[in-house]
């Protein structure tokens, strides 16, 4: 016996499409994905100071190395142990926050956790001799592991940390690569690695309003727990 097909239930491609417009108007609201330019805005720089360490005040630096590494998440620290693995020894890691571990460093809010399994995601895991805690690591468990290697290989001592990179350029007369940096630094470097990652920029939305509130507010890269309390 055939079931006769209910006609309400009949597909209507067309009343689909017209339901997903609708949805994506309610979305599209113009201005809903403006973020503030936090290197040029005074008034929200500070969105963007380190709560996590306190910043050094040192002479620019003028240095001739093997290597220069823009970043000291997991790609700049992997890329600098398999450096001194290689035998190389003169290379500096150059990065904006005040130490390692790249968005780890930065991300430290409550509860922050990686999506990806812990033995896929954390590295060097068998160098170091380390079983990760958990099947999804906590990111202060990621931080943790990513120090220890920075300091298995010796990567903290010649690293420049608070220092962001202005320009680089190639010399063609010396071979090298000129690196300048916003504390006035020059590094020059036979090789240079862009270890950048893609979660180095903190947005902050344009909120209609913000500029007026005077109450205590931090970005969740930045967590304040000296205002929420907790670790």
């Amino acid at each position: 016996m055939t079931k006769t097909r209910d006609p309400s239930q009949r597909f209507d491609p067309e009343a689909v499409h017209a339901k997903y417009q609708q949805e994506r108007d309610k979305r599209m609201v113009k201005g809903r994905t403006e973020i503030r330019d936090l290197t040029a805005d005074g008034l929200f720089a500070k969105y963007r100071e380190d709560p996590f360490t306190p910043f050094v005040h040192r002479e620019p630096i003028s240095d001739e190395v093997d290597v220069a590494i823009i970043g000291a998440g997991i790609a700049g620290v992997v890329v600098g142990a398999k450096l001194r693995e290689a035998g190389l020894s003169r290379f500096r890691l150059i990065d904006q926050a005040g130490g390692i571990g790249g968005t780890w460093y930065w991300n430290r809010y409550p509860g922050v956790m990686c999506d990806v399994e812990s033995y896929i995601y954390m590295p060097m895991l068998e160098e170091l001799e380390y079983i990760p805690k958990n099947r999804y690591a906590f990111g202060e468990e990621i931080r943790d592991h990513l120090e220890a290697i920075a300091q298995k290989y010796g990567l903290v001592e010649d690293a420049l940390f608070h220092t962001g990179v202005q320009k680089s350029e190639w010399d063609e007369n010396t071979s090298r690569w000129i690196v300048r940096s916003d504390r006035g630094d020059e590094i020059r470097a036979k090789y240079l690695i862009m270890a950048v990652g893609i979660l180095n920029l903190m947005k902050l939305p344009v909120i209609p309003g913000m500029e007026r509130f005077k109450g205590r507010s931090f970005h969740t890269a930045r967590w304040d727990y000296a205002y929420t309390g907790g670790s």
